[in-house]
């Protein structure tokens, strides 16, 4: 029985194995992050990686720190801002179309203005750059912190106005405006007053000193400035263009309007009413009743005198006026018969 059961078994055939496919060594990375040291090393390649892209990013970054973004914009979502200081006569002229010509040649301006957002403004335009113009009005997206002329320029050609955007407070822009017309040296006497004069009035500064030392110029120089913006307006019409004052004039018109304030009107009436073409300096010795006698161009001295001494001196003051100056004091008789020569020479009655 046992001898036909091994027979049987041996009849029983098992299926042969499969060939083993060789496999493939795994990379020693692999291997390595299995194990405690592989996982941080691997760890560690990774961060390095981030970090030198980090610090790439950093460094490109720093190269424009502090700088404000610069962007192309719609002349016309661009408005002035109440602190404008320009005389409509900024914008005409052989200056301003010189500036115009250079912008279009460049197709905008090379130098940026800069503007400031304005909150919750609203833009209204017709489709085409330059066709309406929302200025002083409330279709603006910006207001114009300096860059006036230049914003106008593009405007009149129709053409994108290049910017930069920053928000600013009233007393910033106050600050920028005039430091940058400054330098540009291009902004009058007398527009200059009345940026102070507007500033002063609307409480942005309590006094003269204060708004000299928030724009870093000097206390004296704010003074004449808002002395010729006081001017009363018949005195500035007097002139061809206000642009026309010069700071130099400022005492000289301010001591006439303390000495004789109705004279200087009158003339400065009559003035505003010529016909005849006049230079601003002209119109400044009319104004001060000179005779027409240039200002820097005094009288020569006429000396009088015996063959001992010198008597007397007649010469004029820094405004024109006839002085006589006598070496030593006069008596009572001297001075009646000077008195009587005056009466004749004038065509007085005795």
């Amino acid at each position: 029985m046992a001898k036909k059961l091994f027979e049987k078994a041996g009849l029983i055939q098992m299926p042969s194995a499969a060939p083993k496919e060789p496999v493939a060594p795994k990379p020693a990375e692999e291997i390595r992050a299995k194990t405690a040291p592989g996982s941080m090393l691997h760890f560690m390649s990774a961060q390095s990686t981030a970090i030198k892209e980090a610090e790439s990013l950093r460094e490109e970054l720093a190269r424009y720190e502090g700088a404000l973004p610069v962007r192309q914009l719609d002349p016309r979502l661009i408005r002035p801002s109440a602190w404008a200081n320009r005389h409509a006569a900024s914008f005409e002229g052989p200056d301003f179309a010189a500036l115009k010509d250079e912008i279009a040649a460049a197709n905008g301006n090379v130098q940026p203005i800069k503007v400031r957002p304005i909150q919750g403004g609203t833009a209204a335009v017709t489709e085409g750059v330059g066709q309406s113009n929302p200025l002083a009005t409330g279709g603006a997206l910006y207001e114009i912190v300096f860059g006036h002329r230049r914003h106008r320029a593009c405007l009149e050609l129709g053409i994108p106005v290049l910017a930069m955007v920053a928000p600013v407070n009233e007393q910033e822009l106050f600050v920028a405006m005039e430091r940058e017309n400054r330098a540009r040296k291009d902004l009058s006497a007398w527009e200059q007053g009345m940026m102070y004069a507007r500033a002063l009035d609307a409480g942005l500064y309590a006094s003269n000193r204060q708004l000299a030392a928030a724009i870093g110029r000097d206390l004296g120089d704010v003074g004449k400035a808002l002395s010729l913006a006081r001017l009363p307006k018949a005195v500035v019409d007097a002139f061809s263009s206000p642009l026309d004052l010069q700071f130099r004039w400022a005492k000289l018109l301010n001591d006439a309007q303390q000495k004789d304030p109705d004279g200087l009107m009158a003339r400065a009436k009559a003035l505003a009413a010529r016909t005849e073409a006049l230079t601003a300096k002209q119109v400044l010795e009319r104004l001060l009743d000179m005779d027409d006698r240039p200002l820097t161009a005094p009288v020569p001295e006429q000396v009088i005198q015996n063959d001992r001494e010198r008597l007397a001196v007649i010469g004029s003051d820094d405004q024109g006026r006839t002085v006589v100056r006598f070496q030593r004091a006069l008596s009572d008789s001297q001075r009646d018969a000077l008195a009587a020569a005056l009466r004749e020479f004038f065509a007085l009655p005795k």
